[in-house]
């Protein structure tokens, strides 16, 4: 049997009062068309904050993609500079030569003048080559690169992340090499990194190697492009053995694929 209930509305003053029956399914129509505004509220109200939430991380990550293009365009004026600035001292140091009279030529390295002047191009060659050297455009081991430098999908939380380097899976123990002239940083073990060798190469340009098994290395060693600096391993938070590696310019991550990086095969 359907209950029935009575509902006695009273009135502010002087107006008859009323009554409101409604019946006991009646009662239940109505708290489940409550329950259910309410989790129609709820969801909808975490769904925008979830949105707010999300339009401020990509808000961020247009911001880190632009200073990151700027950077990048930044190290490609400089690299350009020192390319061409090469090439002048090639060719003022032709000219020098082309300038002397046939019969003076094979005197050349006779004149004091001259001498001097070839003293200064050679430093300033020598300068240069070592400026170009130092800058990473080789890679530090071969293999596929599985996860490149931008937005993606982490594979904790299955959310959209930043990924700041290149992800070059390799069998533990594999020679990392370095890819341009340097000094090292540091060397230790970070947070989520495991053990890692950070390289400074001048310019505000730095190279970071993560996950490793072993590292050749120690801080405030100087190496040369093509030297080996670490093995590759699988330390720290990983899903399996990689190199983790990032190329930044004051300290802003860049692919080096883009414009730095000259062969595929490593600096070695």
């Amino acid at each position: 049997m359907d209950k029935r209930y009575s509902i006695l509305i009273l009135p502010w003053r002087g107006t008859q009062m009323r009554r409101l029956i409604l019946s006991q399914n009646s009662i239940r129509c109505l708290v489940s068309a409550g329950v259910f505004l309410l989790a129609i509220g709820a969801w909808l109200m975490g769904d925008y904050v979830w949105m707010k939430m999300q339009k401020r991380e990509l808000k961020e990550l247009r911001m880190e993609a632009l200073a990151q293009r700027e950077q990048l365009s930044l190290l490609e004026d400089q690299t350009k500079n020192l390319q061409l600035l090469l090439a002048n001292w090639k060719g003022l140091q032709q000219g020098v030569h082309a300038s002397l009279p046939s019969q003076n030529r094979s005197s050349f390295n006779g004149h004091q003048a001259i001498k001097e002047l070839e003293k200064s191009l050679a430093a300033l060659q020598g300068d240069l080559q070592g400026l170009i050297a130092s800058i990473p455009s080789a890679m530090p081991v071969s293999g596929r690169v599985t996860s490149g430098v931008g937005t993606r999908l982490s594979p904790w939380t299955g959310k959209p992340d930043f990924h700041s380097g290149l992800d070059i899976p390799n069998p533990i123990g594999t020679p990392v090499y370095a890819p341009g002239d340097g000094v090292v940083e540091a060397v230790g073990v970070s947070n989520g990194n495991g053990l890692a060798v950070v390289l400074s190469h001048g310019q505000g340009i730095t190279t970071q190697y993560a996950h490793l098994s072993k590292a050749n290395v120690k801080k405030g060693d100087r190496v040369r492009k093509g030297q080996r600096i670490a093995a590759s391993g699988n330390t720290g938070k990983t899903t399996s053995p990689h190199l983790h590696y990032e190329v930044r310019v004051n300290g802003v991550p860049i692919d080096p694929r883009l414009h730095l990086i000259r062969l595929n095969s490593p600096s070695s």
